[in-house]
């Protein structure tokens, strides 16, 4: 029997600055190799490249175990799980993403949880990671991919948590009938903070382009976060109030019908 391992993926790619400090986190629980998007591929959700090929290049300048992919994060995570290595990991996580992912909105989005998706439905547990950085943290990162003063510590704390629900999830697996854990850790996070489960928040966004340039060109602009109140065991909520949000997923999308509504839909 091949020895166990951590599958580790991201949506910010190679050069992400959490990156080097998760891989550190996880080994001491069992050997953890590294696939990652070869540029950041943020708010991709669970595209895959299905029309043109992917290039995996090694890169021993991040790590001994780890590799880029130019393609998007499912890519990644699909490779390390069934092409790249002689066995299957026993956890997939996916993170540190450089902001929260708290709420349906982001949820769906998210590059992060889509490599966690991926490999979900491979049937491997799996764990999407991501830390909520103060507004001006954000912007410089985005910017100018520069981290201000105290990120670091924030990001090697950020790991720290991500390991130890990790190591959770190599002992006891996960939560009954989940699929998968969406992490969400405060701008706040220190080794006392609370962590709770919680739901995933019914978030939405309006419009998300606007006219640019030329006539009928729209780029990106975003309009802001629409968080309904009054849902305090949500993760927006949770999040917060400075607390690890912990949302245990399953994938059973189908709602059930009355039989008042099959009367309505259904023939024959």
């Amino acid at each position: 029997m091949s020895a166990a391992w951590i599958l580790v993926t991201n949506d910010d790619g190679v050069d992400s600055p959490a990156l080097p400090p998760l891989l550190q986190a996880l080994a001491p629980l069992l050997p953890v190799r590294a696939v990652v998007p070869a540029a950041e591929c943020s708010w991709t959700a669970k595209v895959m490249s299905r029309f043109r090929q992917v290039e995996v290049v090694a890169r021993p300048d991040i790590g001994a175990d780890v590799w880029s992919a130019s393609g998007y994060p499912a890519d990644c995570a699909n490779l390390g799980v069934h092409s790249l290595f002689a066995s299957r990991p026993a956890l997939v996580v996916s993170g540190v993403n450089l902001g929260n992912n708290a709420g349906l909105a982001y949820f769906l989005s998210s590059g992060t949880v889509g490599a966690a998706l991926e490999g979900a439905l491979a049937g491997v547990p799996a764990l999407a990671v991501s830390v909520q950085l103060g507004d001006r943290d954000y912007a410089r990162w985005r910017g100018q991919r520069q981290l201000n003063p105290g990120v670091a510590a924030l990001l090697a704390a950020a790991a720290d948590v991500a390991a130890q629900i990790a190591a959770e999830v190599l002992a006891g697996g996960l939560p009954a009938d989940a699929d998968l854990l969406n992490v969400n850790l405060p701008a706040s996070l220190g080794p006392t903070t609370p962590r709770r489960f919680a739901t995933v928040t019914r978030t939405a966004y309006g419009p998300y382009f606007a006219p640019a340039g030329a006539e009928g060109a729209f780029g990106y602009h975003f309009s802001g976060l629409h968080v309904p109140s009054g849902d305090q065991g949500g993760d927006v909520a949770t999040l917060s109030r400075g607390e690890v949000a912990i949302t245990a997923v399953r994938l059973a999308l189908a709602a059930s019908p009355t039989a008042g509504e099959r009367a309505r839909f259904e023939r024959g």
